[in-house]
């Protein structure tokens, strides 16, 4: 006698699995700072005073060091949503890193911009980088937290 067979519950499982699965998707209505835990930040440089080699390294350091980070996801263009610096890099008697970070402004109108600055003798160009890079972690993370938080 020959059992027969039905694919039927087979079939039900699966359209109720394929429905809970696209239940548990996001729709795409989020915002793009809320599909994310990490923080968007989108970073313009510039080398202000004498074009200077060294000054072009010393960016180029805080721009890899920048980019190698995982706190955050780098954006192309400045957006509403992303946390926006300015890395300046500069040379009178000192080689100084200066840093304007803008909080994003999508949330509230009030517009919260912290600047930093490292600064040494030449001499030290390979240490101020990574004091710049731990500098803004710490803001961005101490700020991402606050923003959270609300």
């Amino acid at each position: 006698m020959a059992i027969k067979r039905s694919w039927r519950p087979l079939l039900l499982a699966g359209l109720v699995i394929a429905m809970l699965a696209l239940a548990w998707l996001p729709v795409g209505d989020l915002d793009p700072s809320k599909r994310s835990n990490k923080p968007y930040l989108y970073v313009s440089y510039e080398v202000t005073g004498t074009k200077n080699p060294q000054l072009e390294d010393v960016l180029f350091d805080v721009q890899q060091r920048i980019e190698s980070r995982h706190e955050w996801r780098l954006l192309d263009q400045p957006q509403d949503h992303a946390w926006t610096l300015n890395v300046t890099v500069e040379a009178a008697d000192l080689l100084q890193l200066s840093g304007q970070l803008s909080a994003p402004t999508e949330s509230d109108t009030s517009s919260s911009i912290q600047r930093f600055k490292v600064q040494g003798q030449m001499e030290t160009f390979g240490a101020l980088p990574e004091q710049y890079v731990k500098i803004l972690i710490e803001l961005v993370e101490n700020g991402h937290k606050a923003q959270s938080s609300l």
